[in-house]
């Protein structure tokens, strides 16, 4: 299993908007049958963080439905909202993969 996450800080006061607009982009998300984020923000750390968290069975599904999204253009309308809404500079990327001992013969 993969987990990316993409994590943002949101310019002051546009804290509600950037969620909504996250909101859209989960439900064109469902309605595509693509993988829906989970929002998270730091209980404690940086001031309006907003770390959007997805899972994904394997690299290729990753891959896929990255390369779909960005070729969707109204997945980049909003996308395009939303980096509106996000300090420049702010915006980082990670991706995990899950690993145990079994996967270390």
């Amino acid at each position: 299993m993969y987990k990316a996450r993409l994590i943002v800080q949101v310019k002051a006061g546009r804290f509600k908007e950037h969620l909504g607009i996250l909101e859209k982009m989960n439900a064109l998300a469902q309605s595509r049958g693509w993988t829906e984020a989970t929002y998270l923000i730091p209980t404690v750390g940086v001031a309006n963080q907003v770390i959007s968290e997805f899972e994904y069975p394997d690299l290729a599904t990753f891959e896929q439905e990255g390369g779909a999204s960005f070729s969707d253009p109204e997945m980049m309308a909003l996308v395009k909202d939303a980096v509106d809404c996000i300090v420049d500079g702010s915006i980082r990327s990670e991706l995990f993969q899950t690993i145990s001992t079994a996967d270390m013969a």
